[in-house]
């Protein structure tokens, strides 16, 4: 059996196969990136509102891309199942938003796992890796790596890749491989081996972090030097063209990338249009939903109220979406429903609007942001447990969108009731208290949709039942 690992040319193989079923639609797509790649737009559905689902905004979180195709076919193959969805909305799909990144990610990963290499062969790289790249963010580790020379500037995950450079990047794709040369030339301090976690385009700027708002940009043009934080990437410099979380080139100055612009232009156009309901775009690890929208940038002047009722949908949403995710299946040692233990945790916590994203989720009605695997490592820890980690991402978030989008439309109601409630508390400032409000009035929703739905079985099954 095959690995399930998705280059880009196999995604776009895929891609294609969806779209001659004919349920689900390519249109004009969103534009393309600078060095002449499509991001591809797919539709579905005939409603009134738009939900907007993305993947691969960075490269490496392959994940995403893997999860939307795979929700693509569910909804090819079983449509009946979403017809309710599909008159309410029309989903738009962008698999690929950094298709870039993608390419660039998945070259290197076919390096070390070809298209062919059996699934248990992929899967015991793929543990390796997630490994590596814990140990790599232990200090002990660190350490005895600052003390080798063969490790000197690299990291155990990035030695695994060691010998896969930009030279691996076709013909086809010659105006890529040449801007990875020319970053590589250009700034030595890159680790050499880090093509396969390379989240940003072709030019070495990540979409997420290319924000005009973005506090980074000051202290770039200030001439100071900012490193990742994390110990598995504190060996990457993020003032400069890389891999990962680079704002903007210095050198050229602060432009908007294609693909920001993309993305920022589709969801700008439905709003104007009154059609656009909600933003869900995937990122790969974590187990979490990101849903509070951050402090607004001074620039922006959006009210205060707004903000709340911004807070109290996407809430109200993310618990919906989280009811139905799990991380580990089975029951434990004291009889506990593994399910019910392992939901996405929800982000609640304050902070201050840094990526595009964070601006979208200021700006639009609705935001979620999810990372999909309980399992870290990207691109290639998340497949190290197909059985457990990787499955139950895909089967729960699959479960998770589905019973989101049915449910939309009460959600909706219901957050707007609770914020005409919330809006005459006195202590509505005190974010804690708002969540306690609307955990009640969620839990009560739900203890009465599960009332709902055995009574709705009983009557199917006799109607004696009740």
């Amino acid at each position: 059996m095959k690995n399930n690992i998705l280059d880009y040319e196999l995604a776009e193989e895929i891609l294609q196969k969806i779209k001659e079923k004919g349920i689900i639609k390519e249109i004009e797509s969103l534009g393309k990136t600078e060095h002449g790649l499509l991001i591809r737009h797919y539709v579905v559905g005939t409603g009134n509102e738009d939900i907007v689902i993305t993947g691969a905004t960075h490269g490496s979180e392959i994940i995403t891309t893997d999860f939307v195709i795979r929700l693509m076919k569910n909804i090819s193959i079983k449509k009946e199942q979403w017809e309710d969805i599909l008159k309410n909305f029309k989903i738009h799909f962008i698999p690929i938003l950094n298709p870039e990144g993608y390419l660039i990610t998945t070259l290197a990963i076919r390096k070390l796992i070809p298209k062919d290499m059996p699934q248990v062969e992929a899967e015991k790289i793929c543990k390796r890796y997630y490994n590596l790249y814990k140990q790599d963010d232990t200090e002990e580790i660190a350490q005895q790596l600052e003390e080798h020379e063969e490790f000197k500037g690299l990291k155990r995950h990035q030695e695994m890749f060691k010998g896969i450079d930009y030279n691996i990047i076709p013909d086809k794709y010659k105006s890529i491989r040449d801007s990875l040369k020319e970053i590589f030339d250009k700034y030595p301090d890159l680790p050499r081996w880090c093509l396969h976690t390379w989240s940003a385009n072709g030019n070495g700027i990540d979409i997420q972090a290319n924000c005009k708002y973005n506090p980074k940009i000051s202290q770039i043009l200030q001439n100071e030097s900012i490193f990742m934080n994390s110990l598995r990437h504190n060996n990457i410099n993020i003032s400069h063209p890389g891999p990962i979380n680079c704002p903007f080139d210095k050198e050229k100055g602060f432009k908007t990338e294609n693909e920001t612009e993309a993305i920022s232009n589709l969801l700008e156009t439905l709003n104007k249009q009154g059609k656009l309901f909600a933003y869900i775009n995937y990122h790969s690890t974590g187990g979490f939903v990101f849903q509070r929208p951050p402090i607004v940038p001074d620039e922006l002047s959006i009210f205060q109220d707004e903000i709340l009722k911004k807070e109290i949908k996407n809430n109200m949403f993310a618990k919906l979406y989280s009811n139905k995710t799990y991380k580990n299946i089975g029951i434990d040692e004291n009889g506990n429903d593994k399910k019910q233990m392992s939901r996405y945790i929800i982000k609640t916590q304050s902070s201050n609007a840094t990526s595009s994203n964070d601006i979208f989720r200021i700006m639009y009605p609705i935001d979620l942001l999810i990372e999909l695997s309980g399992m870290g490592g990207n691109p290639i820890g998340p497949y190290g447990d197909i059985k457990g980690n990787y499955t139950n991402a895909i089967k729960s978030n699959l479960e998770a969108i589905k019973d989101t989008l049915k449910l939309a439309g009460i959600i909706k109601m219901i957050s707007e009731s609770t914020y005409k409630f919330i809006d005459k508390f006195k202590d509505k400032e005190n974010y804690s208290k708002v969540i306690e409000i609307q955990d009640m009035i969620f839990d009560e929703f739900i203890k009465r949709k599960k009332q709902l739905e055995i009574n709705l079985d009983c009557d199917e099954e006799s109607q004696y039942c009740r």
